[in-house]
């Protein structure tokens, strides 16, 4: 009897801590989670009209880049190319879509000997995604976000 009596008082003393909780801050909470949060990936990618349909996320990504590429394409596509001799080149075009949906070129990467070849080259490509309205934006947890994307342009003349 007596040593049942110091278990139940033992175990009273100890039980207690077992029936807290532990309380986080609010600032702990966010710092948490904004470690699990990967950054360099967005839940839903900017969509043309087009790509309303595209269902999966590596689709969604796939036609908005061939979308993009098309209309870039068509915007220079009526400017006439004249060159001495045969380029094969492929220009790196750094394409922003904004929070809005407003798409920009931030830089145009490409050959030195391209460059000189077409030296309005880089203005109308810049002029071609300026003409391209607004898409929806990309969203990362149900909030639109800015994203960057890096874009070939496969220029070839015969």
């Amino acid at each position: 009897m007596k040593y049942t009596w110091y278990v139940l008082v033992l175990f009273t003393m100890a039980s207690c801590q077992y029936f807290e909780t532990d309380k986080i801050s609010s600032d702990t909470f966010y710092k948490e989670e904004i470690k699990t949060i990967s950054w360099n990936d967005v839940d839903q990618f900017p969509n043309f009209n087009s790509c309303q349909d595209t269902s999966g996320k590596m689709a969604s990504k796939a036609c908005f880049e061939n979308t993009l590429i098309s209309k870039i394409y068509a915007g220079f596509s009526a400017k006439h190319f004249v060159s001495i001799r045969t380029i094969k080149d492929t220009l790196w075009v750094a394409i922003a879509v904004s929070q809005t949906g407003n798409i920009a070129v931030n830089a145009i990467e490409m050959d030195s000997i391209t460059a000189l070849t077409f030296p309005d080259l880089s203005t109308w490509i810049r002029q071609s995604v300026d003409s391209i309205a607004p898409v929806a934006p990309a969203h990362k947890r149900g909030v639109p976000v800015a994203v960057a994307f890096k874009l070939p342009v496969v220029l070839q003349t015969k």
